[in-house]
């Protein structure tokens, strides 16, 4: 009992100096991917103007990416509650979700500008502040799902 007493305190303290994140926690990889489609979804959300149409809207929609990674809002609460307490994780993972909407931003981009140049027409610069239900018949829309920056050069 001697000898066995300081290996069980040796393994405790190897045990307790682990520093990995827990199995009940969405992991960052996986986390980046919620995170990314979360934040499309609430890009989304706030072109309505009326916040009941968004609150009924809006549980579908989470409801769906909770179910497309085989989560729900307990877990990611309480995983994104753990990255809170652990803001260097969580950085890295946001710049993961910077990344990609970079990536889908630059997308978007060159398909338009493809899409301009094969009708040679000029690029339309428009932010689009609030859901317009009619449209004029000679005016285009062109607003990229991808880009939430709001810029006094765009405007």
């Amino acid at each position: 009992m001697k000898r066995f007493l300081p290996i069980i305190i040796i393994f405790l303290l190897i045990q307790g100096c682990n520093e990995g994140i827990p199995k009940e926690i969405i992991q960052p990889d996986k986390m980046e991917k919620v995170l990314f489609d979360i934040h499309v979804v609430d890009g989304y959300l706030i072109t309505f103007i009326n916040q009941d149409t968004v609150k009924i809207i809006a549980s579908s929609y989470y409801n769906g990416i909770y179910k497309k990674f085989g989560i729900d809002s307990a877990i990611y609460n309480k995983s994104m509650d753990y990255y809170y307490s652990h803001p260097l994780i969580l950085d890295k993972i946001y710049a993961g979700v910077e990344k990609k909407f970079n990536l889908e931003n630059a997308k978007y981009d060159k398909k338009n500008a493809a899409e301009l140049e094969s009708k040679n027409k000029k690029p339309i610069s428009l932010v689009v502040l609030v859901n317009i239900v009619t449209r004029p018949s000679g005016l285009q829309y062109q607003n990229n799902p991808f880009d939430f920056t709001l810029s006094l050069s765009r405007l």
